[in-house]
């Protein structure tokens, strides 16, 4: 269980799903975690037996929900007078809700601290992340062995879930992304019926999800002979990958860090086809913070998890992105797979 600091007289009170698994450490499908001196976690009939045993062993206290007038009568009974929600999290319509349900309490914001709690990991989230990641680098590995003449995109990316599944992921980070020839050009592919040709490239990004925590990695192959276009694209992209890699410190800002990859597509005069950012922090979301991109004044610190990925695309023709989750030492950034990302080169299977 995660400790904030509150003063006397005050709570905190989520009710989405991730911050309740967050801040509690225990996942329950529905319910309402109030954290205080005396933390207490409601959830109804359907779910409250198996959740009192883990919230249990989580040191907090199970509640039986019944009614919005439970909320109240606690908010009463401990003499809250300041409740912090996560305001990204809910709606107006639930703002107004909420004031009735606290009783008059003053309802205060504590999204940024949240999130900057978030952004920075512990051994244990770090070591959930790291396993996703191996679990997903496995996956494209073994995926690309098996893309073969003839196949759709969306049959690659059963037998890449299928694999993932397989090798321990929990579930899928996101929509995976499995694009071939001119729908590698397009960052958010939406994954089709397209048929992989001789002379196509070849994208994949995707993430699982292990205790919760997500990998993300993308790696871009192609099928058959790439021509000397391409393989100046892929070589700037790479370079631009690794420069960041080894570059990004701690306590460099998210724009210092885009700036690093950034310029060097610019010198090899593909910067106005990298047209998204650098990079996005990774955690019980796939899109936290901190943010690198051209703008973000979000500070990479030590224990941040986030994505290293430059990208330039030719609309219609092809697209290259390469793209790592890394950890912020304090010796620097640190990737978290092991391959050697250099460009992957599928033949013809007899």
């Amino acid at each position: 269980m995660k400790i904030f600091p509150l003063s006397e007289g005050q709570c905190c009170f989520f009710e989405d799903r991730l911050n309740r698994l967050y801040c509690s450490g225990v996942d329950i499908a529905e319910g309402y975690f109030l954290l205080s001196d005396s933390s207490v976690y409601y959830t109804d009939a359907r779910y409250f037996s198996a959740a009192k045993i883990k919230l249990e062993k989580a040191g907090i206290t199970a509640l039986l929900y019944k009614s919005a007038d439970d909320i109240t009568q606690y908010i009463a009974s401990k003499n809250v007078k300041t409740v912090f929600i996560d305001f990204s999290k809910i709606t107006l319509t639930r703002f107004e809700e909420l004031k009735s349900i606290f009783g008059g309490a003053e309802i205060k914001d504590c999204k940024d601290v949240i999130e900057g709690f978030r952004a920075v990991k512990t051994e244990e989230e770090i070591a959930c992340t790291e396993k996703a990641c191996i679990i997903s680098q496995k996956a494209v590995e073994e995926t690309l062995s098996y893309a073969r003449e003839g196949i759709t995109e969306k049959e690659l990316l059963k037998y890449l879930e299928e694999i993932t599944f397989l090798a321990g992921g929990e579930g899928m980070a996101f929509d995976t992304i499995v694009a071939f020839g001119a729908n590698s050009a397009v960052p958010h592919h939406e994954t089709g019926n397209t048929k992989l040709k001789y002379g196509d490239a070849v994208l994949i990004d995707t993430g699982c999800k292990v205790n919760g925590y997500c990998s993300d990695i993308t790696r871009t192959a192609f099928f058959g002979k790439p021509d000397k276009d391409f393989l100046s694209v892929y070589d700037a992209v790479l370079r631009a990958n690794l420069k960041a890699e080894k570059e990004i410190v701690s306590g460099m800002s998210g724009k210092a860090a885009d700036r690093i990859a950034r310029d060097e597509l610019c010198k090899a005069g593909y910067g106005e086809y990298f047209t998204h950012s650098l990079g996005h922090g990774v955690g019980l979301e796939i899109h936290e913070n901190p943010r690198l991109s051209p703008r973000s004044n979000d500070i990479l610190t030590e224990n941040a998890v986030f994505t290293v990925e430059p990208g330039v695309y030719f609309d219609g023709k092809f697209g290259v992105r390469i793209e790592d989750t890394c950890v912020m030492t304090a010796a620097g950034a640190k990737r978290l797979f092991d391959d050697d990302k250099k460009l992957r080169i599928l033949s013809r299977k007899k």
